[in-house]
């Protein structure tokens, strides 16, 4: 996925993702850019592939990406989630490089991004409360609600459950939120088929990417979400727009790649045209929207109240 321009003044930018063009959020944030820098500038990509490769080799994997940012030359380096901006902020930091961050869970402050002068870029937070009063709008009517969120154990996990812990005490209104991070994918099964037993109203499917079998084999993301949505007991509901499909989650207020990417490729074009990053907080993503699969929604019987329902965007 490059784009080429044969103007005088297009620049040369690197794109490293932490993840890979398999992953939705990563197809998404990177059409955005394409449509942003690509009619101007030279955009190319490097994938981490950190969902699916072993913690052992990021190491390594973040040695070739320096590698090829090095082969490149460019003039802007965009860093892609959590992953990326731990293993290469520091090299790219001493390079003068600019560099423009996405899909940040960790605080900034933690990769000490706060004292680099050439980065800025955008911080991603789940859309926590509006999601769960969403959730608890439309389930049907209890005295008491409780809903089960589950995340993998990945870093961006680690740092998206950590934030969500912080920001409510374990009631929400009258919902009772449990989190609850799995690694393995026989946890995960037992934890979806006695939901109901648990006592649960409905469960929030938030990342489940690093997912491992008995063999440690990485599991297919959107095979456990496809199993995960014919097993569940109870309604599941996502944070992302990735996880939202017919074969997936039914829907939820939840965080758009494609905007997250057009605020960072944004600020790329800022820099480019002579900007100092310097001069350009940054900002956190917290605009999301309303997506829904009408299939999911009917499997459940759940209807949207009509102001929901005319701005919500369907996927199939």
């Amino acid at each position: 996925m490059v784009g080429i321009s044969h103007e005088a003044n297009a620049a040369k930018v690197v794109v490293i993702e932490s993840y890979h063009q398999g992953y939705q959020w990563d197809q998404e944030y990177s059409r955005a850019i394409n449509d942003t820098l690509s009619p101007l500038h030279d955009v190319s990509y490097f994938e981490m592939d950190t969902k699916r490769i072993p913690k052992e080799q990021f190491s390594e994997r973040a040695d070739l990406a320096w590698k090829y940012i090095q082969s490149q030359v460019p003039q802007l380096v965009i860093l892609a989630d959590d992953n990326a901006v731990n293993l290469l902020h520091q090299r790219l930091n001493d390079s003068l490089i600019p560099v423009v961050y996405l899909g940040v869970n960790m605080n900034p402050r933690a990769y000490h991004l706060n004292e680099h002068k050439r980065f800025t870029g955008v911080i991603e937070r789940p859309l926590l409360r509006r999601s769960l009063l969403l959730i608890q709008r439309i389930l049907p009517q209890t005295i008491h609600r409780k809903i089960l969120v589950l995340f993998d154990q990945g870093v961006t996990s680690d740092s998206a459950a950590e934030y969500i812990s912080k920001q409510h005490s374990s009631i929400l209104g009258d919902i009772e939120v449990n989190l609850v991070q799995l690694s393995q994918l026989a946890d995960w099964q037992q934890q979806v088929l006695t939901a109901k037993k648990q006592g649960y109203n409905a469960i929030v499917v938030a990342l489940y990417h690093t997912v491992r079998d008995a063999e440690n084999r990485s599991v297919d993301a959107h095979q456990l979400l496809k199993w995960i949505s014919e097993h569940t007991p109870v309604p599941n509901f996502g944070f992302w727009g990735f996880s939202v499909s017919s074969e997936g989650n039914i829907g939820g207020y939840v965080l758009d790649g494609y905007h997250h990417g057009e605020l960072a490729a944004n600020m790329a074009l800022k820099i480019l045209a002579g900007e100092k990053p310097e001069n350009i907080f940054p900002v956190t993503d917290d605009l999301g929207k309303y997506m829904f699969s009408q299939q999911g929604l009917a499997k459940w019987n759940i209807s949207l109240p009509k102001e929901i329902e005319k701005n919500t965007l369907w996927v199939k």
